[in-house]
This record gives C-alpha cells, sequence and structure tokens, in this order.
C-alpha cells in the first residue's frame, strides 16, 4: 500500500519524509479512526484515505514538527471517520449517536498566552463543541491556513471559513456568559 502512497506524490523527493511520517503514525491513524468506527475494516478505509490524501496534498501539509504531523492526521482520522459513520447513518436513516462520543484531547499551542485555569476552561468548551466546528479551530490552532483545513476536511475554504467564524462565537459566548 505504501507504494500506492508514493506514487500519488507529487515530487519524488518527499517520499522518503513521506515514509517516515506514515511508519510512524500509521497506528496512530488507525487507532483513532477505529475508537470512532468500532470496526476494524472501516478503520482501514479511513487510514488508507488519510494517508492518500497526505500523500497527494503532502508538499502543502507536511510540518518538521512530529507532534503537530500526528495531531493532524489524528484530527483528519477522526474527521474522515465521523464522515464514514454519517454516510453509513444516512444509508440506514438512524440518528446521530455515535458522534456524541467522540472525544478529543488537542493539544494548545506553544505560543499561547493564557493561564492554566483559562486553559482548562476553554478545553472544556471546546470538548462541548459540535465535531464540524471542533476539528477545523484545533486544526488552525496547529497552524494550518485555511486551504490546508479544506483539502484535509474535504470541505470548501468558504465552509471552514465560516466554521472558523461560528465556532469561535460559540466559544466566546460560552466564556463570557460562564464568566457572570
Amino acid at each position: 500500500m505504501l507504494g500506492l502512497y508514493l506514487e500519488a506524490l507529487e515530487n519524488s523527493s518527499d517520499e522518503e519524509l513521506f515514509t517516515q511520517v506514515y511508519e510512524r503514525c500509521k497506528r496512530l491513524v488507525y487507532h483513532t479512526a477505529y475508537k470512532v468506527v468500532q470496526d476494524s475494516y472501516l478503520a482501514e478505509d479511513v487510514l488508507q484515505e488519510v494517508f492518500l490524501q497526505l500523500a497527494k496534498n503532502f508538499a502543502r501539509v507536511y510540518r518538521d514538527d512530529a507532534h503537530k504531523m500526528a495531531a493532524y492526521l489524528a484530527i483528519c482520522a477522526k474527521s474522515r471517520a465521523i464522515d464514514l459513520l454519517r454516510a453509513q447513518q444516512e444509508t440506514v436513516g438512524e440518528e446521530d449517536t455515535a458522534l456524541d462520543t467522540v472525544a478529543d484531547n488537542a493539544p494548545l499551542p506553544e505560543d499561547a498566552v493564557i493561564d492554566a485555569e483559562s486553559a482548562a476552561q476553554l478545553t472544556a468548551l471546546l470538548e462541548k463543541l459540535a465535531p464540524i466546528y471542533k476539528a477545523p479551530l484545533q486544526l488552525k490552532a496547529l497552524g494550518y491556513t485555511n486551504s490546508e483545513i479544506a483539502s484535509a476536511l474535504c470541505l470548501t475554504e468558504s465552509t471552514v471559513r465560516q466554521r472558523l467564524v461560528r465556532g469561535r462565537k460559540i466559544l466566546w459566548k460560552e466564556l463570557h456568559d460562564g464568566n457572570k
């Protein structure tokens, strides 16, 4: 399967870097997807989709920081897994119950100027946020551009911008209503 990903790379000089990222993060992506879909075959499908998308956009999304790259791939895996669940549930006609159980522990950016209490409050609010707003906000906090986020989440840039605005408004409202 790695050969297929390497063929999808735009730049053949990135093969070694991509191979390192794949070997380092493939289990993380698989287990992140498995936590959401609870099916090994579906988790494999998500793993393949995430790395194929990464190979196609590797030059734009690659980061030297291994932790940021791993966090990016984990968010992509969770997003793809949720999309897969939604697609399955739409065909079956079930309610969107499995998505409410997904939890995320994204790290705060290193350069954030915030005290520990506010960070804990913001993290708790982010956990309560709907997945459609949470994933773009987390990727933005990791330093990705709107176009990179759109590519990773299979959205348009305008949708990403709107979800970022709405997510920030929700967080702002919750932070200020909670302090009264």
